[in-house]
């Protein structure tokens, strides 16, 4: 049930008014981005004033409407550490089990279609959030720290100086009509969705790619395990404890996934997600169409929440976009939905609040010691958006292997899987995030990956062309079926202080395992779209990993069998996919 919290007097003493008219940060919009960036700010600069506006006044019930209650390891280790909130996340949140996904055939028994997802919880813990509990949380340890935080409160304008004299914040609070203004030597809008500087400044990008959601909470548990009998005990026992319901769990069929995210007060979420080309957006856009439309896609689900009614629900068209440019030499900055919204099939949403927010923290810190440089504003503008656009285009890539087999698509998800945690997360937790010369260092390594990454979506995506179907994963725990990507998990996520020459020896063990993985997944395709080339892949086999493709004609002239490194055993790679591969018989 929804629990309302008798209301802090103290409290909301404290957001009736600014306590001066003159702070070091304004930041405009109190939701998740813009509370974590005010706890972060004062952490990092106790000394620093800080000012929040938000629209939103009186309490947060549980289950508060708003996306991004699925984090990975990035907003975990954040909100963890970073805000040293650990203790509290233990306490009043879900630990989460990962990301898990099932293909296959949507009409049938779940339990007969392919999963992948991990059997066990692993440190770093991981969370389900609830957007009530911890909005309405954050504010008070806010609070607590100092910040002043304003309710009900709507941002008019925001009138920039061009020199060091400071800007100002014109807004209205509750039903007045009259405006008042705030200054402020750095602005920051966390105004979400409603985009309020990059619409003024001309800063919005669109994205017109056809992909929308929609999504409503039950006041219960939907217990994706409720969805199979108990009589299917193997199906049961492969997921010990009954914890399949702490993942974020994903029904996947032909350009569309639907999520199932459980939250600490007791609701669940549930959300469609579609690529329009295959689903219109007008098919699943009320309540009614999008029980009818789960009827029709995800029977057994829609089954499940026969006469169950929801307590909200919200639509998204497009969902996707992005800006030109979202921090500023003139100290302003977009923070979490302000600047971008990424797809959500991998739960990348609170990553990205947790670097924009330490990218906008370090250049605040900079700015009130006098070492702000236009070289530091222009690296984290290149950084933040290079790696939407990257963890993007990833994303994007899986639509189109939406209802193929899972042998390609869970590859695929294992590549993404193990390039986040040895290579995306050691740049974005370690102190070279906020080090434009010591990230310099590392380029060479990261630019020798994304070039092979590149093959190997290339890969991904010819393959889905040419499969045979030879080949399909029952079940893919991509931790204890694939022990070296185990190895390769605890290795970059155990430690969060190293230098950029610790980075540069992980990496060159990273790139030797993915080197392998490459030229393994490159074999399985061609088994699995032309086995009779097989013939010229004979053990042991060592090739040019960057060379790896699907048109035979291009081996030779790509270089193929010119490898670039000394030969190495491939077993320790290809045994763990033999014994999970399940091989169909060749007609």
């Amino acid at each position: 049930m929804v629990t309302t919290p008798i209301r802090n007097e103290s409290l909301a003493q404290s957001l009736n008014s600014p306590k001066t008219d003159t702070y070091d940060a304004v930041i405009c919009g109190g939701g998740l981005a813009g509370a974590t960036l005010a706890l972060q700010l004062k952490l990092k600069i106790p000394n620093i004033s800080i000012l929040v506006c938000d629209r939103l006044s009186g309490n947060l019930p549980d289950a508060t409407f708003k996306v991004g209650e699925s984090t990975l390891e990035v907003a975990a280790y954040y909100f963890a550490h970073t805000l040293q909130l650990k203790d509290y996340l233990d306490k009043n949140h879900l630990h989460k089990l990962g990301l898990r996904f099932f293909l296959g055939d949507s009409q049938g028994a779940l339990q007969d279609r392919p999963e992948f997802g991990t059997a066990f919880f692993y440190e770093p813990t991981t969370y389900q959030l609830d957007r009530g509990v911890l909005e309405r949380d954050l504010r008070r340890l806010n609070n607590e720290a100092g910040v002043n935080f304003l309710e009900d409160c709507s941002i008019q304008n925001i009138e920039f100086s061009e020199n060091e004299e400071f800007h100002t914040v014109v807004y209205r609070q509750g039903d007045t009509k009259e405006s008042q203004t705030v200054k402020a030597r750095w602005v920051i809008d966390a105004m979400g969705r409603r985009r309020f500087l990059q619409k003024k400044l001309g800063l919005a990008l669109p994205n017109n790619e056809n992909f929308s959601a929609a999504w409503f909470r039950l006041d219960e548990r939907i217990d994706v395990s409720d969805l199979v009998p108990t009589s299917e005990e193997q199906w049961h026992n492969r997921v010990p404890g009954n914890n399949r319901y702490y993942s974020t769990n994903h029904l996947m069929g032909e350009g569309y996934w639907v999520w199932l995210i459980p939250l600490g007060s007791g609701h669940t979420s549930i959300g469609i997600v579609t690529w329009g080309d295959i689903h219109p957006f007008e098919h699943f856009q009320t309540y009614e169409k999008a029980y009818k439309w789960l009827e029709k896609h995800e029977p057994v689900l829609a089954a499940h929440l026969k006469e169950r009614q929801p307590k909200d629900f919200m639509k998204m068209p497009k969902y996707s976009y992005s800006s030109s440019q979202v921090f500023s030499l003139n100290r302003w900055a977009c923070v979490g939905e302000a600047g971008v919204f990424i797809d959500p099939l991998y739960s990348p949403g609170s990553d990205m609040i947790a670097i924009g927010n330490t990218l906008t923290t370090e250049m605040i810190k900079l700015d009130l010691e006098g070492k702000l440089t236009e070289k530091m504003v222009n690296y984290a503008n290149s950084l933040f958006l290079s790696y939407y656009e990257q963890v993007l285009t990833i994303i994007r890539r899986n639509y189109q292997l939406l209802g193929k087999n899972s042998l390609i698509f869970f590859t695929k998800l294992t590549w993404d899987a193990f390039s986040f945690w040895s290579i995306f997360m050691p740049i974005t937790l370690n102190p070279v995030l906020v080090d434009p010369d010591s990230m310099g260092e590392l380029q060479m390594f990261l630019s020798d990956f994304f070039a092979l990454s590149k093959r190997v979506y290339q890969l991904f995506d010819d393959w889905s062309t040419k499969s045979l179907n030879g080949g399909e994963f029952e079940f893919l725990d991509y931790l204890e079926s694939l022990p070296f990507g185990k190895e390769l998990r605890q290795r970059n996520l155990k430690k969060f202080d190293k230098t950029p020459q610790e980075l540069k020896d992980d990496y060159l063990v990273t790139f030797e395992l993915f080197e392998e993985l490459a030229q393994v997944l490159f074999l399985l395709a061609v088994e699995d779209t032309m086995p009779e080339k097989l013939a010229r892949f004979q053990s042991p086999v060592w090739l040019n990993a960057w060379a790896i493709g699907l048109d035979p004609e291009q081996w030779e002239r790509d270089g193929l069998f010119e490898p670039k490194s000394k030969p190495r055993d491939l077993q320790r790679v290809m045994e763990p996919f033999n014994k999970i591969i399940v091989r169909r018989a060749k007609s």
